[in-house]
C-alpha cells in the first residue's frame, strides 16, 4: 500500500493526507456474528474504498455478517489501480457474494456508484434477498462516447494520470478518502463498463437512493429505469449529492436498512 496515493477530498478539493493512524480505514470490513440467517455485502465506488462507509457500518443492525471487500486495485496504490480492470472489480464482488450465499440463508447487497452497478449485476447472477442501491452508476452525467475517445487519446499521447475529482457531497462535515490521481487506464475501464453494461431489472426487493444534487450520476435517468417496477422504492435525498454514505441524508439510509421492510413502489 502506498500511503501517499490517498487524500481526503470534498467537492474535488484535496483536504488532507492519510496518516499512519488512519490506514485501517482502507482495510476490508469483515464483521461476523454467531448466526447464519442474514448477511449484508457492501460494495464501494470507483477509486474509493471501504472508508466511504465508516459512518454507516457502525450503525447497521440485525445482520449476522457485514462484509465490505476492497475491489481489485483499490485501497492499495495508484499503480495497482492502473493494472486493474472492470472484469477484476466484478470478480471481487462475485467471489464475496458467493462466499456469503454459501454461509447465510439471506444475503442483501448494498452498493454505491460503481458498487451499485456491480450490485445490480449480482442481482441477476444470484438469488439475493434485498438490494440497496446508492446512486448506482447505471447512467452517468456525461456523454460516454466522447469522454471515452478523449481518454483513449490522452493515453495515446502519453498521459497516464489525471487529478481525481472525488468527494461530490453537500456536507462540510465529512470527506471521501480516495486516490488523489486517477490512472487514465482505469478511467477507460470505468467508461467502457458504463457504456456497455446491459441493465436487467432486479426481481428482489430494491431500495434505490438518489441524490438530488448528484453531479456524477444522471439521477432522473436512473429513476426512469426503476419507476415502473413494483418491487422498488425510490428515495430522493434532497440534501445529498453523489457520495451518499457521507452526505446529509445518511440517517434516512440507515433507518431504511435497519427497518428491513419489504419494499413497495413509493416514488417521491
Amino acid at each position: 500500500m502506498n500511503q501517499n496515493d490517498f487524500r481526503f477530498m470534498r467537492r474535488g478539493k484535496q483536504l488532507s493526507e492519510l496518516t499512519s493512524e488512519e490506514l485501517n480505514l482502507l482495510e476490508p470490513v469483515n464483521i461476523r456474528g454467531k448466526g447464519t440467517e442474514r448477511a449484508l455485502l457492501i460494495l464501494h465506488g470507483f477509486s474509493s474504498s471501504p472508508a466511504v462507509y465508516r459512518y454507516l457500518i457502525p450503525q447497521i443492525k440485525h445482520y449476522d455478517a457485514i462484509v465490505c471487500p476492497v475491489l481489485a486495485g483499490h485501497a492499495d496504490s495508484i499503480k495497482s489501480f492502473s493494472e486493474s480492470t472492470a472484469k477484476d472489480w466484478l470478480e471481487t464482488a462475485k467471489q464475496s457474494c458467493e462466499e456469503l450465499i454459501k454461509e447465510y440463508k439471506k444475503v442483501d447487497v448494498l452498493g454505491l456508484s460503481l458498487g451499485g452497478l456491480l450490485a445490480s449485476e449480482l442481482s441477476h447472477l444470484y438469488k439475493l434477498n434485498h438490494l440497496y442501491l446508492l446512486a448506482p452508476a447505471l447512467k452517468l452525467k456525461m456523454r460516454l462516447d466522447p469522454m471515452l475517445k478523449l481518454a483513449q487519446a490522452l493515453r495515446y499521447l502519453g498521459f497516464n494520470h489525471l487529478r481525481n475529482g472525488a468527494g461530490n457531497v453537500l456536507t462540510d462535515e465529512r470527506a471521501e478518502l480516495a486516490y488523489r490521481k486517477l490512472p487514465v487506464s482505469a478511467i477507460i475501464e470505468m467508461l467502457t463498463l458504463a457504456r456497455e453494461y446491459e441493465w436487467i431489472a432486479p426481481t428482489c426487493p430494491v431500495d434505490l437512493f438518489l441524490g438530488v444534487h448528484d453531479k456524477v450520476v444522471a439521477s432522473d435517468e436512473v429513476s426512469k429505469l426503476f419507476e415502473s417496477l413494483p418491487n422498488v422504492r425510490i428515495h430522493w435525498l434532497k440534501n445529498s449529492a453523489h457520495v451518499l454514505p457521507l452526505d446529509n441524508d445518511l440517517k434516512e439510509i440507515i433507518e431504511c436498512i435497519n427497518q428491513g421492510k419489504s419494499t413497495a413502489k413509493d416514488i417521491e
